[in-house]
């Protein structure tokens, strides 16, 4: 939601940059946690955000030609958005309908079991774009 996220007074953001490797996936998750237990997120609320930070950074790593990655974790409006940009517009992700046996395919299936919305958004002027996920935050 690069369009939210420019218009919408944040009350919170963080971010963090890792270069399109396997190991950045780990370390995403740690940024995750630690950004939770900075802001006091809910433990479910984390285990969502986590999860979905590893799907969507696994993503990156997996199907674009990125080098780099920036994960982002920002709130406004009850919501809780995670953002990762990378350098490949051309690898939009889809949600799969994978076979029993498949032993991939099912990441933007758990994003849309557990998100309130996600999406996809290219960068204007250059290259790239942001795959974003929100959830909404306990009151």
């Amino acid at each position: 939601m690069g369009s939210a996220r420019s218009t919408w007074a944040m009350d919170r953001q963080a971010a963090a940059a890792f270069s399109a490797e396997t190991a950045s996936v780990a370390h995403a998750r740690r940024f995750v946690r630690i950004t939770a237990a900075m802001w006091h997120l809910e433990p479910e609320t984390l285990a969502d955000t986590e999860l979905c930070m590893s799907e969507l950074v696994g993503n990156a790593v997996r199907h674009t030609t990125s080098r780099r990655l920036v994960c982002r974790l920002w709130s406004a409006r009850g919501l809780l958005f995670v953002e990762v940009d990378d350098e490949d517009a051309h690898d939009i992700p889809r949600v799969e309908r994978p076979a029993e046996d498949d032993e991939c395919g099912r990441g933007m299936l758990l994003i849309t079991t557990f998100a309130s919305a996600w999406g996809s958004l290219p960068h204007p002027g250059r290259v790239g774009k942001t795959v974003w996920a929100a959830f909404p935050l306990p009151r």
